[in-house]
């Protein structure tokens, strides 16, 4: 039986990807934190792509969603993370070069933890909203299929 919420083990994945970045810059390895980072985003970016093209319009069509589960929201955490990956990446590679390093290495880690609130709460929805409810109005059949064209299903890439 297939189920879409096996998808939530990709999150998994991802968010090792983050600690290990996280951990590079605490240890002031700003090389392996961008090279670690930039594997992040490029795993966070096609997990996201698979939602917005593959699950997202399915779950918009067919899914009677309450307002907290809106596909926008959706859209919109996935624009805003994009946005900060983007900070955090030349964050990342001016570091080595920042006379204040102290203070600029907390106001990155600063600024990741309020990013990864952002992850937490889209998480949380996609736990709570969109996976169950494709999950629930898919058929077996349907969900093989959409499955099939999922690029990541949580194993380590």
């Amino acid at each position: 039986m297939a189920v879409i919420s096996d998808l939530m083990k990709v999150h998994k994945v991802i968010d090792e990807l983050f600690f290990e970045h996280q951990r590079a810059l605490l240890h002031f390895d700003f090389e392996k934190a961008l090279h670690i980072l930039i594997a992040y985003e490029s795993t966070l970016l096609n997990h996201m792509a698979d939602e917005e093209n593959i699950l997202l319009p399915v779950y918009e069509k067919r899914a009677e969603f309450p307002a907290a589960g809106a596909p926008k929201l959706f859209y919109d955490d996935h624009i805003k993370m994009r946005s900060h990956l983007e900070l955090f990446k030349q964050k990342t590679h001016d570091m080595p070069s920042e006379t204040e390093l102290d203070r600029v290495l907390l106001q990155l880690l600063d600024r990741e933890a309020f990013y990864l609130r952002l992850c937490s709460h889209h998480d949380r929805r996609e736990g709570d909203f969109l996976y169950p409810m494709l999950d629930e109005l898919l058929s077996d059949k349907e969900k093989h299929e959409m499955l099939d064209r999922v690029r990541l299903r949580g194993e380590m890439h």
